[in-house]
């Protein structure tokens, strides 16, 4: 099994790159345990050509969830499938990795770990709730992904 951490959001937007940033500062401590680090962005067929059958992927984006910006939540794929459509997880970024994953690779395991942002408007920087704790979340996604792999 090999196991692929996946980061998505838009630079662009505020919090909403805020995986993105959290997996290019993680991104050797992953991959010296044998994780590959995908920064997707909004390009869900970049990140379905990678994916292969036997993979264990971990998605990571930014939330917007109503609870305290830098909470870390962990869902697994499977229960986001068993979501209906109305409370299913909409996406700034048009038909989503996770829809595409639930269509074209449901027998895929995984999770989605999502971080709580703030700001979701045109904006090169991360809110000032995220960026003063950005070390903390850092860690609180990386102690989260190695806890769910058993590392």
């Amino acid at each position: 099994m090999s196991v692929k951490i996946i980061a998505i959001g838009n630079r662009l937007m505020g919090d909403d790159g805020l995986a993105i940033q959290i997996l290019e500062k993680l991104s050797e401590k992953f991959e010296k345990n044998c994780m590959k680090v995908i920064i997707g962005e909004t390009d869900f067929e970049y990140c379905l050509g990678i994916i292969e059958e036997k993979d264990y992927i971990i998605i990571v984006d930014a939330t917007w969830f109503g609870i305290g910006p830098g909470t870390v939540t962990v869902n697994s794929l499977k229960d986001v499938y068993r979501l209906n459509v109305n409370q299913s997880l909409f996406s700034q970024h048009g038909y989503s990795l996770i829809k595409a994953l639930e269509f074209s690779y449901r027998f895929i395991d995984g999770i989605i770990v999502g971080i709580e942002g703030k700001n979701f408007d045109y904006s090169f920087s991360l809110s000032n709730d995220i960026e003063v704790s950005f070390d903390n979340i850092c860690n609180k996604v990386y102690e989260t992904i190695c806890s769910k792999v058993g590392i």
